[in-house]
């Protein structure tokens, strides 16, 4: 019987570590990544608006400056 609670005891202390590794893990390592991925998804979406919006006025200007200098 002793050695069944020192088993078990043992087992319960072998889960807690376990569980605290993946609470470290997940602090330490898993947010900064999804933070940092997070910022970067957001940078790279708001760059790609930013030029798509100035691709869509050059394009406007391109047509305004033909048609008025480029009468064929």
């Amino acid at each position: 019987m002793k050695a069944e609670l020192i088993n078990e005891f043992y087992l319960l202390q072998q889960s807690r570590v376990a569980n605290k590794y993946n609470d470290v893990l997940e602090e330490q390592v898993y947010a900064p990544l999804k933070d940092a991925n997070h910022k970067m998804t957001t940078w790279i979406s708001e760059r790609g608006h930013m030029l798509m919006s100035l691709d869509v006025r050059l394009y406007n200007s391109m047509k305004h400056l033909r048609k008025k200098y480029l009468k064929f």
